[in-house]
C-alpha cells in the first residue's frame, strides 16, 4: 500500500510539473544576459542582415516598370530613316495641355511603300499631310532609351491601351502579401522560426528567377504574386527572432535597428538600379547574392522561446546555456533543475501532450484582441 501511495504521489508531481505555465524568459534573460555578446553578434550578422533582401526584392519592381518619357508607333517600312525622321513623317501631332507634341499612340494610315515611291519620283523629302488618317500602333512601339534603357514596359509594348498592366503587376505584389503572412505565420508558431524563415527566402528567391526568365506579362505577373507571398514575412521572422532573444529593456532598440536595417537595404536598391540597368539582370543582382543566406542555416538558432511553448526543453536549454556562455554568465542551477526535471516529467508521461489549436478566429476572440486586430489592420492600410 505504501509503495502505491509513493508512486500515485509520483505521478501526481509528474503531472502537476507538466500542467506548469511555461517558462518566463523575461525573468531569466537579467540573469544570463538581456543583450550580451550573444544577442549582439545574433543581431548585427544574422538578423539585421536577413532584414534586407524584403526592401530589394520588393522595391526593385518599380524599377522593372520603368516607362521611358519618348515613345511612338513603329512603322516599319521607315526603318532607313532617322528616329526623328520616322516621328516627323509618320506621327501625327496632338496637342496635350497647350503643349504640341507627337501622338504616342497613333500613326498615319497610309501606304508608306506608295508614298516613298512617290517621294523618289519627285525627287525631294516626304511631306506628312495632317488630313491624312490615322490608326492606332499596329506593329508596336519604338523607345527612346536615353534614360530608360530596358523595362517590361519596353520589352512587352506595355503602353497606351495596356498602359495599367505595370499597376496590376504592383496589385499581384500586393495581393500575394496577406496570404503570405498568414501562411509563414501558421509556418511560424507550428514549424519553428528558423524553418519559416528559409522556407520563406527560399520562396522568394525561386520567384525572382521566374521574374527574371519571363517571357510574356503574365508570366511575370505570377512571378510577383510568389514574391509577394513573401512581403513582409522574409522581413518579420528574422526580427521576430531578434526581438525574443533580448530583454524587454532593449526590444525598442531591436526594433529601430530593424526598420533602420530595412531602410539601409531600400538605399543599397537606389544605388544598384542606377548601376544596373537591365531589368533582368536587376532581377539577378537584387536576388542571387541571398542564397548565400542559407549559409545561415549553419548558425542561426531556433528560438528558445517558441521550443519551451513547444515543450522540445532539451533543445531550449542547450541554446540557453551556450547563450548564458557567450555572454560570460551561467545559467541558474534552480532553473537548470527546473528544466531538467520537466523534461523528465515529459519523457515518463504515458499520454500523448495535447497543443491548444490557434488560428485566425483567436485574433477576434475577445474585445481586446478585435481591437487590437482591427487597428493593426487599419494601420497597414493607411501606411
Amino acid at each position: 500500500m505504501k509503495e502505491e501511495e509513493e508512486d500515485d504521489a509520483e505521478i501526481q508531481e509528474s503531472d502537476k510539473m507538466l500542467h506548469e505555465e511555461p517558462f518566463d524568459l523575461d525573468e531569466l534573460l537579467p540573469v544570463i544576459g538581456e543583450f550580451g555578446r550573444y544577442q549582439k553578434l545574433l543581431l548585427w550578422l544574422i538578423c539585421l542582415p536577413a532584414c534586407i533582401p524584403c526592401g530589394f526584392c520588393a522595391f526593385n519592381q518599380l524599377f522593372m516598370t520603368d516607362v521611358p518619357e519618348e515613345y511612338w508607333c513603329r512603322v516599319p517600312d521607315l526603318q532607313n530613316y532617322t528616329a526623328e525622321e520616322r516621328k516627323a513623317y509618320s506621327i501625327p501631332l496632338v496637342v496635350h495641355d497647350g503643349v504640341e507634341s507627337y501622338s504616342k499612340c497613333s500613326r498615319y494610315a497610309v501606304d508608306w511603300k506608295e508614298i516613298l515611291n512617290y517621294s523618289d519620283d519627285l525627287d525631294g523629302p516626304l511631306a506628312p499631310n495632317s488630313s491624312w488618317p490615322t490608326e492606332p500602333c499596329l506593329d508596336g512601339w519604338e523607345y527612346n532609351t536615353t534614360v530608360v534603357q530596358s523595362s517590361i514596359v519596353i520589352d512587352f509594348n506595355l503602353v497606351c491601351d495596356y498602359d495599367i498592366y505595370p499597376t496590376l503587376g504592383l496589385v499581384a505584389l500586393n495581393t500575394g502579401g496577406p496570404v503570405g503572412v498568414y501562411l509563414f505565420g501558421l509556418l511560424n508558431d507550428r514549424l519553428g522560426r528558423r524553418i519559416s524563415y528559409f522556407s520563406c527566402l527560399a520562396t522568394l528567391l525561386i520567384g525572382s528567377f521566374i521574374t527574371a526568365a519571363s517571357s510574356s506579362f503574365w508570366m511575370w505577373a505570377f512571378s510577383r504574386v510568389i514574391v509577394g507571398l513573401t512581403i513582409p514575412a522574409v522581413y518579420q521572422i528574422p526580427f521576430i527572432i531578434a526581438l525574443e532573444l533580448v530583454g524587454p529593456n532593449y526590444r525598442s532598440f531591436v526594433t529601430v535597428m530593424t526598420c533602420t536595417f530595412y531602410t539601409f537595404g531600400i538605399m543599397m536598391l537606389a544605388g544598384v538600379t542606377y548601376l544596373i540597368r537591365d531589368w533582368v539582370q536587376l532581377t539577378l543582382y537584387t536576388s542571387v547574392p541571398f542564397l548565400l543566406y542559407f549559409l545561415y542555416l549553419l548558425v542561426m538558432p531556433e528560438s528558445p522561446r517558441w521550443l519551451l511553448m513547444k515543450g522540445k526543453l532539451e533543445q531550449a536549454l542547450l541554446i540557453l546555456e551556450k547563450m548564458a556562455n557567450v555572454n560570460g554568465k551561467q545559467l541558474p542551477d534552480s532553473f537548470r533543475r527546473r528544466l531538467q526535471q520537466r523534461v523528465l516529467a515529459e519523457k515518463s508521461r504515458t499520454t500523448k501532450r495535447t497543443e491548444p489549436t490557434i488560428g485566425a478566429f483567436d485574433l477576434c476572440k475577445t474585445p481586446n484582441m478585435r481591437l487590437k486586430t482591427i487597428l493593426i489592420t487599419l494601420n497597414w492600410f493607411a501606411n
